[in-house]
């Protein structure tokens, strides 16, 4: 399966695993309050291609929009925005409502009626949400102006105070969402165990690319994983699936390392710097003191592919391409 960027990882985490129709709606109904989840028809939840985040703003959000219908039959779409930031954005609910606005103007150019839009915000920062969650908060103004000032209010799904317990579903849903909880909070280590062991249950007899997938985000998404703890748990959970994991990891490892080496051997050309950074990924995934880039820029190019190769022997790694 494809490795997750490691300068994009929350975007493509949040992508591949609430794109997906069953998390989506696992996730919902875990999460939204249920006056508001008993007036939605989840069962028909289906996905949409577009985005409506603004270019400047794809750093910060990423977007899904699902069409569904209410419980009456009217149509209707749930927007699940995600904030991959560390800090709430003030300015969030202002920039949904812009979205929720360009979602029905698409809908107009369609020549489908306006509809009911549900805002979702997924939060996973470090610090619990504090931002403005309507625009009457947004918007200070005095009493008889009130009416003037727009009013709608956002679905804040802050995971770091919804309790682990709240989550309901298939083990690889929970794992995902303790995964997409604590990824950028200290705590990620403390619950690597409760992970694997869901993980485990969820592929018995051959890992899943859901597996594969999480195990990336892992990886790339956080560096609060120390290499030889995230190895550890590896070992500990699905220590029966060790081989055929080891090597999706051992690859993201290189990529960063890659990352890593290019900038270190930069004046030295892309090639050598690409060597220089598998060289040290592989060193550490071996349990190795990686060289420094000071010791490894004393050999020449030949001697650096040579020593790259005999680690990818070791490893069991297929032959890098030239």
């Amino acid at each position: 399966m494809p490795i997750l960027p490691a300068s994009n990882s929350h975007d493509s985490f949040f992508k591949q695993v609430f794109g997906q129709q069953e998390n989506a709606r696992s996730f919902l109904l875990s999460t939204l309050p249920k006056d508001v989840a008993q007036c939605l028809d989840l069962s028909i939840l289906e996905p949409s291609p577009a985005s409506f985040v603004d270019e400047d703003l794809r750093q910060a959000h990423s977007d899904l929009l699902f069409r569904t219908q209410l419980t009456n039959g009217t149509e209707a779409a749930v927007y699940l925005l995600f904030e991959h930031k560390s800090a709430a954005d003030p300015l969030t609910v202002f920039q949904v409502l812009r979205y929720i606005l360009k979602i029905n103007e698409q809908r107009l150019r369609d020549q489908l009626g306006l509809c009911c839009v549900i805002p979702v915000v997924v939060y996973h920062g470090t610090n619990p949400w504090n931002a403005p969650v309507s625009l009457r908060q947004l918007i200070s103004v005095p009493p008889p102006l009130e009416p003037f000032v727009p009013d709608f209010s956002l679905q804040i799904m802050d995971l770091g105070q919804i309790q682990d317990s709240e989550f309901h579903g298939e083990a690889i849903f929970c794992a995902t969402i303790l995964v997409f909880k604590y990824i950028m909070s200290p705590q990620i280590t403390d619950r690597l165990g409760d992970i694997f062991r869901m993980l485990r249950q969820a592929g018995q007899l051959q890992p899943s690319e859901s597996v594969m997938l999480i195990l990336n985000y892992l990886v790339s998404g956080s560096d609060r994983v120390p290499k030889d703890v995230l190895l550890q748990a590896l070992q500990n959970g699905l220590s029966s699936h060790r081989e055929t994991l080891m090597p999706t990891i051992a690859e993201q490892w290189v990529q960063e390392g890659h990352e890593a080496g290019i900038q270190a051997g930069i004046q030295a050309g892309l090639s050598r710097g690409q060597l220089l950074g598998s060289i040290r990924a592989f060193q550490e995934f071996l349990g190795r003191v990686p060289d420094t880039i000071e010791q490894l820029d004393r050999q020449n190019n030949e001697q650096l592919a040579d020593l790259e190769r005999q680690l990818r022997q070791q490893l069991g790694f297929p032959e890098r391409r030239c």
